[in-house]
C-alpha cells in the first residue's frame, strides 16, 4: 500500500495538526506499547458517518459477537447515530458519536480531531466502511500513526471525477482492502495498483441466531396482525430509485390489466421515494395490494411471514437482505445483477432483468398459479452455499490482530 500522503489536504492536515496538537496530547509511542503486550487488547474503531438501516451496519454489528475475546471494537459514528446506532446504544453496545463531520465538505480539522480522538482512546486499527468514513477515517489514521482498512460494501463500479481522486489515493494509503467477492477484488486490484497481499474476500452474513425458517407461518402472521391466508409477498428495501420499487409498480399493473387475482405485496423500508411511489400505486389502483410497510424492526419475523421474497434493484453490492430470505427459507425472485447472482447463481429459477416489467410480472403469475414454482425455487437454494458469520468474525479478528501487530 502506499504510505507517504501527498496531495494538498494531506498536507494541509499535516501542518495544522503540527501548529495545533502538542506532542504531549499525541504521545509517539503510545499505540507501540499497547501493541507489544501480548495480554492487552486490539482497540478497533468500526467508522460510519451514520449507522442508519442498513447492509454494511448490520453485518458489523453481528460480527461483533462472534470477534475474538481480545478485539475490543467500538462503533465510532462521525456525525450522528442513526437508527441501528441508536438500537445498538439501547441494547448496551459501545457506540460513540465523535461529531467531527457535520456537512459533506472535506474538512482538514475534523479529521486532526478525530485522529486526536483515536490516539486518546487508544485506538490501533480504524476500519471504514463507505466513502466518507473512509476519506476521514484513513486520513485521520494516517495522522495518528495507526493501521486503517477501507471496506468495498459494494461491486466495483468505475469512479471518476474528485470523488474518483480521492479514492484512488485513500485505497492506496489503506494498509488493508476488504472486497465482498474475488471478482471485486480483483477490480480493486486492477484500478488502484493495489498490493494483492492487502486485498481480501470477506463476504457478507447474517446472524444464525436471528433469521431462522419460521416453525409456523400462520401463526407468526397472526402475532403480527397479518392475515393467515393468502400468498403474501415482501421486499425488505430503503425507498430509493436504485432499489427500483417502480417495477414491483410496473409488474402489479400488468397483472391487474390481464385481471389475474394479485397477491399482497408488502414493501419494508423507508426512504426518498414514499410519495413517488404511493402516487404510483394510487394511479395503478393498486390500493390494498401493493403496502408501503415502513421500517421494521427486528425484520426477521416479517421475512418469516413471506411465501416469496423479492429484491428487484438496480443495483446492490452482496445484499444481506437476500441472505436474510435464504435463512429463513423463502423462495426468492431477484433482479439479474451481479451483486444478486453473486448469491443466488446465474441459474437460479427466479431472476429477471431489471427493466423488464413482463418478465417479472410472469413470475409473480407463476407464484401466484404454480405451486411448484415456489418448491422449485427452494430446492435450488438449499443446494446454495452459506457463508458462515461466526467463521467470517474470527477472519475479521485474526487481521485486525494482524495489523496490530499481534500474532
Amino acid at each position: 500500500m502506499m504510505t507517504s500522503p501527498g496531495t494538498p489536504i494531506i498536507q494541509r492536515c499535516l501542518r495544522e495538526s503540527s501548529s495545533s496538537v502538542s506532542s504531549g496530547d499525541w504521545p509517539r509511542n503510545h499505540v507501540s506499547r499497547k501493541v507489544m503486550g501480548s495480554t492487552e487488547s486490539v482497540k478497533v474503531a468500526l467508522l460510519f458517518v451514520s449507522m442508519p438501516v442498513g447492509g454494511a451496519e448490520d453485518f458489523l454489528l453481528s460480527a461483533s459477537k462472534y470477534m475474538p475475546e481480545e478485539i475490543k471494537a467500538r462503533f465510532v459514528c462521525l456525525r450522528s447515530l442513526g437508527v441501528l446506532g441508536e438500537e445498538a446504544l439501547a441494547a448496551g453496545l459501545k457506540i460513540d458519536l465523535v461529531p467531527v463531520f457535520p456537512t459533506k465538505r472535506v474538512n482538514p480539522l475534523g479529521m486532526i480531531r478525530l485522529a486526536r480522538w483515536f490516539r486518546q482512546n487508544g485506538i490501533q486499527v480504524v476500519h471504514a466502511q463507505s466513502y466518507h468514513d473512509q476519506l476521514f477515517g484513513v486520513i485521520a489514521a494516517k495522522l495518528a500513526g495507526i493501521k486503517s482498512i477501507v471496506h468495498q460494501q459494494k461491486t466495483f463500479l468505475e469512479m471518476k471525477g474528485r470523488k474518483g481522486f480521492f479514492m484512488r489515493h485513500i485505497y492506496r494509503w489503506a494498509d488493508h482492502v476488504i472486497a465482498l467477492s474475488e471478482e471485486t477484488r480483483h477490480d480493486l486490484i486492477e484500478a488502484f495498483q493495489l498490493d494483492p497481499k492487502e486485498v481480501s474476500v470477506i463476504p457478507n452474513a447474517i446472524d444464525p441466531d436471528l433469521f431462522q425458517p419460521a416453525k409456523d407461518r400462520k401463526e407468526v402472521r397472526a402475532r403480527l396482525g397479518l392475515s393467515p391466508e393468502g400468498i403474501l409477498i415482501g421486499s425488505v428495501a430503503s425507498l430509493h430509485p436504485t432499489k427500483n420499487h417502480q417495477a414491483t409498480i410496473g409488474a402489479m399493473a400488468l397483472l391487474a390489466k390481464k385481471g389475474l387475482p394479485l397477491p399482497t405485496f408488502m414493501l419494508f423500508g423507508e426512504g426518498a421515494d414514499r410519495v413517488s411511489l404511493e402516487r404510483g400505486i394510487r394511479e395503478n389502483n393498486l390500493e390494498g395490494h401493493l403496502v408501503l410497510a415502513g421500517r421494521k424492526r427486528p425484520v426477521a419475523p416479517w421475512i418469516q411471514t413471506l411465501d416469496f421474497f423479492v429484491l428487484a434493484s438496480h443495483w446492490e453490492g452482496q445484499p444481506l437482505a437476500l441472505l436474510q430470505a435464504l435463512e429463513c427459507r423463502v423462495p426468492i425472485m431477484a433482479s439479474r445483477i451481479e451483486g444478486n447472482t453473486i448469491l443466488l447463481g446465474e441459474d437460479h429459477p427466479g431472476l429477471f432483468a431489471p427493466g423488464d416489467h413482463a418478465g417479472y410480472a410472469h413470475l409473480l403469475e407463476r407464484a401466484m398459479t404454480e405451486a411448484r414454482f415456489r418448491d422449485d425455487i427452494l430446492n435450488f437454494q438449499e443446494k446454495l452455499p452459506r457463508p458462515s458469520l461466526p467463521i467470517l468474525s474470527q477472519q475479521l479478528g485474526n487481521l485486525y490482530i494482524r495489523l496490530a501487530g499481534r500474532s
